[in-house]
């Protein structure tokens, strides 16, 4: 997916990221073969919804938080943002674009913002704001890194799950189309700003441990929508 000529410590972060269970989690297999009624993709998205609005705040807040000195870092995060807010364009800003496919949804902005966020999806939250703001600038470096590298896979199932719905046009599916090449992006950019900011084992432990930890918390952000949407009991979302 990433390409092969850097570091052996990218290429092992990369490896671990990529073979996390995370991207083959039972909520992604399940929302791929299965149909889900109009109800459970509604409970799927408010959630989704949910994470992807307050996500952008948290990347703002990391940028911020990132020491004026590491220019480099700094650039493949301003990269990553102005992705997300549509590269300038209001229109194809990544939030809006799901707002889209919440109308198809006949969700309205009040029944978004009214969403309580399962607890599962509240910790994921929690965890990256205190990996991103709380923490040091590498330890956030290796939380967002996480975050894109593992984000790759779950377009793949989500853009492929919904084709299967025939009263959905094309353009409401944009979100999840555009995000099959999208994230590849990210996750180049945010290992081009690994390899150009961090300089000694120490920080490559930090990288490595909080990668770790935030790929393991959107594990079980998913299990708990599998729960939420399914209705099958945690033991099954292993």
């Amino acid at each position: 997916m990433y390409p092969c000529n850097v570091q052996p410590f990218l290429q092992s972060l990369v490896s671990v990221l990529e073979a996390h269970p995370v991207n083959t989690n039972v909520f992604f297999r399940a929302f791929d073969a299965e149909y889900l009624s109009l109800e459970q993709l509604r409970a799927f998205l408010r959630q989704y919804h949910y994470f992807c609005k307050h996500f952008v705040k948290l990347l703002e807040g990391l940028l911020y938080k990132t020491p004026l000195e590491q220019v480099e870092m700094r650039i493949e995060l301003v990269k990553t943002l102005h992705s997300e807010l549509g590269n300038g364009h209001l229109a194809q800003a990544h939030i809006t674009l799901l707002d889209r496919f919440a109308q198809a949804l006949s969700l309205t902005p009040g029944d978004l913002d009214a969403t309580i966020p399962l607890p599962e999806v509240r910790r994921y939250m929690e965890l990256l704001h205190r990996l991103f703001i709380d923490s040091d600038y590498l330890t956030a470096l290796g939380a967002e890194t996480a975050v894109e590298i593992t984000a790759a896979s779950e377009f793949k199932y989500f853009y492929h799950g919904l084709m299967k719905y025939l009263f959905f046009k094309e353009d409401d599916l944009l979100f999840f189309k555009l995000h099959l090449q999208e994230e590849q992006c990210h996750g180049q950019w945010l290992l081009a700003a690994v390899e150009k900011t961090v300089r000694t084992p120490e920080g490559q432990a930090r990288i490595q441990t909080a990668a770790r930890e935030t790929a393991d918390a959107w594990h079980v952000f998913w299990r708990g929508l599998y729960r939420e949407v399914f209705g099958r009991p945690d033991d099954a979302a292993a």
